[in-house]
């Protein structure tokens, strides 16, 4: 279970704070499939980093019942000087996992060859996406949060990394953040809609879009639900 307890997330600007998240209580489940529809620059990233605990809400707390992933893919934790192998190792090695088992998983599964044992700075952005989506399906959580990603690379890598996914989720949850109702249609059960700070639940995807379109269009007033579904 991961909860949401009153937290409020904001940002200082010239003319004031921006406010991102508005005194939000929500509970994930610990198995649940939720999707977030977010559109870009809603505050979809401070969500997801504030789930994970990259950051800290501005007040309010995140509590977290179970094992939940960094966001899926993300090589913000690697070292640009060290290999693809010593990054692996390295973290293995803070979650407590088995090293030599976790270095082999990905480095067969990221596929990219002699890169795996040169510098991560030196990489190209496809191979640092394959080494970071390998490293997170190296290791099983509880909930895995993802901001948009679900899979890397070309075709045949994005089969490989939603397979991976998909059979991770017959026994783990998922927080998918997302600008697509499309994606979270394939992932997700549970919706919301990410606006002005709040999280509104939604019956499905399709209706998480509707209510940011209408929120577009006339503002506020889609609290009215009456009216959003006339």
């Amino acid at each position: 279970m991961i909860t949401l307890l009153n937290v409020t997330r904001y940002h200082m600007k010239p003319d004031g704070p921006e406010i991102l998240l508005n005194d939000v209580s929500l509970q994930f489940p610990r198995h649940a499939k939720t999707g977030i529809l977010a559109l870009a620059g809603s505050g979809k990233t401070t969500l997801a980093r504030l789930i994970s605990g990259v950051e800290r809400p501005d007040s309010g707390h995140v509590e977290r019942r179970c094992s939940v992933s960094f966001p899926l893919g993300t090589t913000l934790g690697f070292h640009p000087r060290l290999s693809g192998a010593e990054n692996i190792r390295l973290l293995a090695r803070l979650l407590r996992r088995d090293v030599a088992e976790t270095v082999d998983y990905c480095e067969s599964f990221a596929d990219i060859g002699p890169a795996f044992h040169r510098p991560v700075g030196q990489y190209a952005p496809a191979l640092r996406a394959r080494l970071g989506f390998a490293f997170s399906m190296s290791v099983e959580f509880d909930t895995y949060l993802s901001d948009g990603v679900t899979s890397a690379g070309d075709h045949l890598f994005r089969d490989k990394c939603e397979a991976a996914l998909f059979e991770r989720l017959n026994r783990s949850g998922l927080i998918l953040l997302s600008r697509h109702a499309r994606t979270l249609n394939r992932f997700c059960t549970t919706f919301y809609a990410l606006h002005e700070g709040r999280l509104i639940p939604c019956d499905s995807a399709d209706e998480a879009q509707d209510t940011l379109d209408y929120a577009g269009s006339y503002g506020t007033t889609f609290w009215n639900a009456e009216a959003r579904h006339a």
